[in-house]
């Protein structure tokens, strides 16, 4: 859940599907608006919060295909 202050509550969702070889994730974005101010908030601020929420989810995947070209490690120092 988010930890601002808002009209209303708001969670990100994310699932990592099973996809040919690799994986697929949907992010999903929940707001349940609390009056008038909630509605008008999340539809003012969609544009933006699409943008933001495109822009975590090309991270998340990034981080994630970072880690897999990664050799893995052994666990046990240098010596």
């Amino acid at each position: 859940r988010a930890e601002m202050r808002l009209p209303g509550k708001a969670w990100l969702e994310w699932q990592a599907l099973p996809e040919g070889e690799g994986a697929r994730l949907v992010q999903t974005a929940y707001f349940e608006p609390v009056g008038l101010t909630g509605f008008l908030y999340w539809w003012l601020l969609y544009p933006l919060h699409r943008r933001i929420f495109s822009d975590l989810a090309r991270a998340i995947v990034r981080e994630a295909e970072g880690a897999l070209a990664k050799p893995p490690s052994s666990g046990r120092g240098a010596g």
